[in-house]
C-alpha cells in the first residue's frame, strides 16, 4: 500500500482484508469524533455509510487508546479486522489516513464510488521523528482566501504536516482585522499595483490587490485547523516590514511625508520609529492578534529590519543614548523583547527569525533558522530551540529546476530546489551534538508569494516538493528511487483532489 510519508515500520504478510459498505467501526470514547470526521471527509465521497458497533461485535476497524505510545503515533494490525492502537486523536487520524491509501487514487476526489475497499494484511507501527512539521504561507504579498487556506490545510493533513505559519503582514499588505486599529485593514490591506514579471524588470500591472481575514474568518480557520490536527502559527513582523502599517498610521513613522502600501517587492526602508509610542502600538497590535489564536505559538518576525532611518533620526539617537546603545541594530531588540514578554504573559510560545541572534534574544524564544543551517546550529549551541527552515533546501519560492521553461521565481539559477534536492535534505545537520539535536523541534517549508499569485501556481510550487519534505520531516526518507516510484502513484491522488502539481519528469 503506497503511503507518503512512508511509515516507520511495515511488515506485510500474504492476504488482504476487504470491506464493503457499511464500514463497521468500534472506537474508544475519546476517538469517536475523529472517526466521524474521517467518515465525513472520505466515506461520503465514495458513497459508503458508517455503522458503529459495540465491544465484542464484529468490526472492520477497532480503535483503542494506548497512553504508553508517543504523541501522534499508531500501531495497526490488519488480519480478520484492522486493529488500531493509538496515542491520541491525531494518531487515530493518521492511522485512518493510512488505511485510506487502500482506496484507488481516483476515490480521493469528490463524488467517486467504490464497491470494495481492500488493505493488505500485516503490521504497521508509525510515529513522527519531529513534532514540528510545518508549512509557511505568505498571505501578505498575495492574499489567499479562507477556502484556499482550508484546502491547503487538507493537503497538509494528507501528508501529516501539522503547523501552518501564516505571514500576516508586510510592506505590501496587512491581512488580519485588528478592531482597535481599523485603518490597518481599511488602508493597509489594499495596494494599488503589483510588479509584473520579475521585480528587476520594473513593470507594474496597475491592478489593485487587496484582502484580509476578518475575525469570523480567523475563527473558521482555527476550527478547521483543529479538526485536521494542525496548529496555526500567526506572524506579525515588526518593526521592519511595516510600510503597510505606516500607510495606515503614519504617526509611528520616521518620516513626515505620507506613505502608501508598498507596490514593490523586496524590503522597504520605512520602519517603525524607535519611540515609546511606536512600541506601545506594536505591543497592542500583536497582543490583539494573538488573542485571536489562543494558545498558539506566535511568530514576531524580527528579520531584515533596515536601520537607515534610525541612523539619521534624532529621536532614535536620543533613545540609543538614553539606553546606552552604540549600534542602531540594538533598537530592534527593544521591539523583540517587548513583544516577546507580552506574548509569554498571555501564554504563547514565541518564535522569531534567526536575525534576532545578532542581538539579545529573549529567554525562551524559538529560532526559525532560514539564512542557512549554521544559524540553526548556532541557536541550538546557545541553548535555544530551533525550527529549521534553511532557504537553500526548503524555500519553495525557489525554482523547481534550472529550465528556462519554469515560471518566474524569486531568483534565477543557481537558486534551484529540485524535488531530489528537497528529498536529500536532513533536518539535523551533521555537526550537531546530541545535546544540540535535543533543541531541534522540526522543520518547515516556506512559500513566499511575491511571485505566486494564484492557487494553481501555489500548487505548482508546493507539489510534489511538499510530498518529499513531508517524508523527510516525518523521519522516514530513504532511497529517492523508491520515493519516486511511490510518488508516481501518489500524484494521481493529488490529481483527483484537483491539485495543479508540477508534472514529474526524468530529472525528478
Amino acid at each position: 500500500m503506497i503511503s507518503i510519508p512512508r511509515p516507520q515500520f511495515v511488515a506485510l504478510v500474504p492476504g488482504e482484508l476487504t470491506w464493503h459498505s457499511p464500514l463497521k467501526v468500534r472506537a474508544d470514547e475519546g476517538l469517536r469524533e475523529v472517526v466521524e470526521m474521517f467518515s465525513e471527509m472520505v466515506l461520503s465521497n465514495i458513497g459508503w455509510d458508517l455503522q458503529w458497533v459495540d465491544e465484542g461485535d464484529d468490526a472492520d476497524i477497532d480503535l483503542s487508546l494506548d497512553a504508553t505510545r508517543g504523541p501522534e503515533s499508531f500501531a495497526l494490525r490488519v488480519a480478520q479486522r484492522a486493529e488500531v492502537s493509538v496515542s491520541d486523536a491525531a494518531g487515530a487520524w493518521y492511522a485512518l489516513q493510512y488505511l485510506r491509501n487502500g482506496c484507488p487514487p481516483s476515490t480521493f476526489g469528490p463524488h467517486s464510488s467504490l464497491a470494495a475497499w481492500s488493505v493488505p494484511c500485516g503490521n504497521i507501527v508509525d510515529s513522527p521523528r519531529f513534532a514540528w512539521r510545518g508549512v509557511h504561507l505568505d498571505v501578505s504579498r498575495h492574499f489567499f482566501s479562507v477556502s484556499d487556506v482550508i484546502r491547503l490545510m487538507d493537503l497538509m493533513s494528507l501528508h501529516r504536516l501539522n503547523h501552518l505559519h501564516l505571514h500576516l503582514n508586510d510592506d505590501q499588505g496587512w491581512r488580519v482585522e485588528v478592531p482597535s486599529w481599523p485603518r490597518l485593514t481599511d488602508i493597509g490591506s489594499r495596494r494599488r499595483s503589483s510588479p509584473v514579471g520579475h521585480e528587476s524588470e520594473g513593470r507594474d500591472d496597475g491592478v489593485a490587490h487587496e484582502g484580509f481575514y476578518s475575525l469570523s474568518d480567523i475563527a473558521r480557520l482555527r476550527v478547521h485547523a483543529e479538526r485536521r490536527f494542525i496548529t496555526l502559527v500567526p506572524e506579525i513582523d515588526l518593526p521592519g516590514h511595516a510600510q503597510a502599517a505606516l500607510a495606515a498610521y503614519p504617526q509611528f513613522s520616521n518620516v513626515s511625508e505620507p506613505l502608501e502600501v508598498w507596490t514593490r517587492w523586496g524590503i522597504s526602508e520605512n520602519v517603525l520609529a524607535a519611540s515609546e509610542e511606536a512600541l506601545e502600538f506594536a505591543e497592542s497590535v500583536v497582543c490583539e492578534v494573538a488573542d485571536l489564536f489562543p494558545g498558539s505559538p506566535f511568530h514576531i518576525g524580527g528579520d531584515e529590519c533596515p536601520t537607515t532611518q534610525w541612523e539619521t533620526s534624532e529621536a532614535a539617537r536620543e533613545e540609543m543614548k538614553r539606553r546606552g546603545m552604540s549600534d542602531p541594530r540594538e533598537l530592534q531588540g527593544l521591539f523583540t523583547e517587548r513583544l516577546a514578554r507580552a506574548l509569554r504573559e498571555r501564554g504563547h510560545d514565541v518564535l522569531a527569525w534567526d536575525e534576532v541572534l545578532d542581538a539579545t534574544v529573549p529567554e525562551g524564544t524559538t529560532i526559525v533558522a532560514w539564512r542557512d543551517e549554521e544559524k540553526g546550529v548556532e541557536a541550538a549551541q546557545r541553548g535555544y530551540d530551533v525550527v529549521m527552515a534553511p532557504m537553500q533546501w526548503v524555500y519553495f519560492d525557489w525554482l523547481n529546476s534550472a529550465s528556462p521553461e519554469e515560471p518566474v521565481a524569486i531568483a534565477p539559477p543557481p537558486a534551484v530546489s529540485s524535488l531530489r534536492h528537497v528529498y536529500d535534505y536532513s533536518v539535523v545537520p551533521e555537526d550537531m551534538t546530541e545535546e544540540m539535536v535535543g533543541h531541534v523541534r522540526g522543520s518547515q517549508a516556506q512559500l513566499w508569494t511575491e511571485y505566486i499569485a494564484t492557487r494553481d501556481h501555489l500548487d505548482y510550487m508546493a507539489f510534489p516538493r511538499l510530498c518529499a519534505f513531508a517524508e523527510v520531516v516525518w523521519g522516514t526518507a530513504g532511497s529517492f528511487e523508491d520515493f519516486r516510484r511511490r510518488l508516481e502513484i501518489h500524484v494521481e491522488r493529488l490529481r483527483a483532489l484537483g491539485v495543479s502539481f508540477r508534472p514529474l519528469d526524468q530529472e525528478t
